[in-house]
């Protein structure tokens, strides 16, 4: 209470002692919010990309009082995101798993992928601008792992005022509580901010399962700095580094309660740390060059202690501690010519990223050290942007990219945009390959004891894919205040060569290119908008799922098929700084299928629906914001798999979803000079 007083009273004094008024952003953020950077030649207006663009900007992130980015992406559509108490969330899109969706921050991948999925409760977004996401093939300008989409996480790196500082705290009675503090300093040419975050995660205990949790105790601290340099209007420099360390426990079950108990405890310590150099130039004939030096380092420790509870003593168990790291490291350099008004321009791009990681179950019998392993991806890219005929734009181009240890792939894309000047529509259509190269962990991992038998496979070829998109937008009311568009949208993809560990006897497991895949979808958008005080969207889509590897699939030729339902509604009450949203995502009964006695049988997952609400308040000027609501109002927990009679399958077939309802209050103080 002391420190929501002591927020209170310096927003007041900052406001009485400032002798002028704060510059309303309003118009400049929503003109920023249109322009995009992900897979453009240069920074491009979304009504005029070929590409279909989702954007998540920072009032959303704000309304939302989303934490991270695996709340954030919650209630999105064709986005699904699935909870492990141990390795974190994961992100799947267009029935793409996370392997096939490469995320970037500021154009540079994030590396320390487990099972194959970024952990997306480790990014933050307190420094987060923006979020651009692209579903479909995304290869040609981001290489492997973008096969499925990309999601570009654009942090904060510019601001109005000399002197600016912001402190938001957030708590939540299910255990979160967030702290997070920026400062900038800007003078002329330069640059420079400083952001820091505290999240701690410490659920209520479940009485009915002892020490075991379904939520693990969580502690995050993370800090960022940019320093950016800008000596003339076509040039700009900038340095950046960021560092997150994660502690997860894990406590087991209380064993042999009556004489001398005791457990066996797991602890995990994650670090990431990524220092980023960026540099672009606009030429005087207006050509833009960009160059990106990226090193990201992952570092994930797993200690086990035998606790005594007598004592209180852990002792840590020997032969049972784990140490795994990853590094990256990225090269890029881009010429781009794209002059409005003129038919013809082109992206000439080069390409080449290194990844190397160590662990005691990694044998790559070709590396001088043991336990670790290497791979390099060096790719040459080119597209070109012709436009046809007056609202009529064709784009296309390729890559090549060679990597050291398969060999070469090739990636051409194609992208048409049909937006007739006089018509109130346009369509978007896209014929993009992708591909995926094998991962370290796919190509080089070994584990064999008396109870496992699990090898990588250093002859791995890359998973090829092929995306069909076609989108039409009508915008159906554009009068005075209100605007209606309404989208429809079909997409089709083809994975071929997929990954995947496969069973060769009882307990003999390999990675394999044995697995072909197949999803398609449609899906409906409607958007309203009424001046500045009402904002309506809702989506619909379905998506098949095909796999004609699976032999009851094959067999009847069959998608299992799913749909998601999403709704945002903003009501801003005119005259007042008062915002109040609804997110609403309804995830259809999802189908799959399963191994019993020897046999496949289809099972399913049951529906559901996610619901919160939240109401945001503006005070002084806007230097003071208020935010409360609750997440997940219908309060589920976890999701039961079934089989096609309705009957439970078993107990550990349950699915993590949430941590259930509960209500959060947040406070963010600006200010500025």
């Amino acid at each position: 209470m002391r420190v929501v007083i002591s927020i209170v009273f310096l927003a007041f004094l900052s406001d009485l002692v400032a002798q002028y008024g704060v510059t309303d952003s309003l118009k400049m953020s929503k003109e920023l919010d249109q322009i995009v950077i992900t897979a453009q030649f240069t920074p491009t207006d979304t009504r005029q990309t070929v590409n279909s663009v989702r954007v998540l900007n920072r009032k959303t992130i704000e309304q939302k009082s989303a934490i991270n980015l695996q709340e954030l992406l919650q209630t999105e559509t064709n986005i699904r995101i699935s909870q492990d108490a141990i390795l974190g969330s994961t992100i799947s899109i267009n029935g793409l798993k996370g392997e096939n969706l490469k995320i970037l921050i500021d154009g540079v991948p994030i590396v320390g992928r487990l099972n194959g999925n970024i952990d997306a409760g480790q990014i933050p977004l307190n420094t987060i601008q923006k979020i651009e996401i692209i579903e479909g093939a995304q290869s040609l300008i981001y290489g492997s792992e973008a096969s499925g989409g990309v999601i570009n996480i654009i942090t904060r790196k510019s601001q109005l005022a000399a002197l600016e500082t912001e402190l938001n705290t957030q708590y939540e009675n299910n255990g979160f509580r967030s702290l997070a503090a920026r400062v900038g300093i800007s003078k002329k040419k330069w640059l420079f901010q400083l952001n820091g975050n505290v999240t701690q995660f410490v659920p209520a205990t479940d009485t009915t399962t002892g020490r075991d949790q379904l939520w693990n105790p969580k502690k995050q601290n993370s800090v960022r700095g940019l320093f950016r340099f800008m000596p003339s209007e076509r040039s700009d420099f900038r340095i950046s580094a960021n560092l997150l360390t994660e502690s997860v426990d894990n406590l087991g079950e209380k064993k042999r309660i009556v004489f001398k108990p005791y457990a066996f405890d797991d602890y995990y310590f994650t670090d990431r740390f990524d220092v980023n150099l960026f540099g672009e130039h606009w030429t005087k004939s207006k050509n833009l060059i960009q160059a990106t030096l990226g090193w990201n380092t992952f570092s994930r420790i797993k200690n086990s202690y035998r606790y005594d509870f007598d004592t209180a003593f852990n002792e840590l168990l020997d032969g049972m501690q784990d140490t795994t790291t990853a590094s990256g490291i990225i090269t890029r350099l881009t010429y781009a010519s794209e002059k409005q008004g003129k038919k013809w321009n082109y992206l000439l791009g080069l390409e080449n990223y290194y990844e190397r990681a160590s662990g005691t179950r990694l044998l790559d019998t070709t590396s001088v050290t043991p336990g670790r392993a290497y791979t390099n991806d060096l790719g040459v890219f080119g597209s070109t942007k012709i436009m046809i005929l007056e609202g009529f734009t064709l784009q296309t181009g390729a890559r090549y990219t060679h990597n050291l240890r398969y060999g070469s792939a090739f990636t051409p894309s194609t992208w048409v945009l049909w937006q007739p000047n006089k018509l109130p529509f346009k369509i978007k259509s896209s014929w993009a390959y992708g591909f995926r190269s094998p991962a370290i962990k796919e190509l080089f991992f070994s584990f064999v004891d008396v109870n496992h038998f699990v090898k990588g496979n250093p002859n791995l070829k890359p998973e090829k894919s092929l995306n069909l998109r076609t989108e039409i937008v009508i915008n159906t009311i554009n009068s005075g205040k209100a605007t209606l568009n309404l989208t429809a949208a079909g997409f089709y993809n083809v994975v071929s060569n997929r990954i995947i560990l496969t069973a060769l006897g009882p307990v003999h497991y390999e990675y394999r290119n044995v697995d072909n895949w197949k999803s398609k979808g449609a899906s409906f958008r409607a958007n309203l908008n009424y001046g500045e005080w009402l904002s309506f969207q809702s989506e619909v889509i379905t998506t098949g799922f095909h796999n004609p590897n699976d032999g009851v699939q094959a067999e009847k030729d069959a998608f299992l098929v799913s749909s998601d339902w999403s709704n945002d509604l903003s009501i801003s009450i005119p005259g007042s700084r008062v915002n109040w949203n609804v997110w609403h995502k309804f995830t259809g009964k999802t189908p799959f299928f399963y191994n019993q006695d020897g046999t496949t049988q289809q099972g399913y997952t049951n529906s559901w629906h996610m619901l919160n609400t939240g109401f945001t308040v503006h005070f002084f000027d806007k230097k003071l914001r208020f935010n409360t609501g609750v997440k997940n109002i219908f309060n589920i927990k976890q999701l039961q798999a079934n089989n096609n009679n309705g009957i439970h399958i078993e107990a550990s077939n349950q699915q993590n979803l949430h941590w259930g309802r509960n209500f959060y209050v947040g406070i963010t103080w600006q200010w500025h000079n």
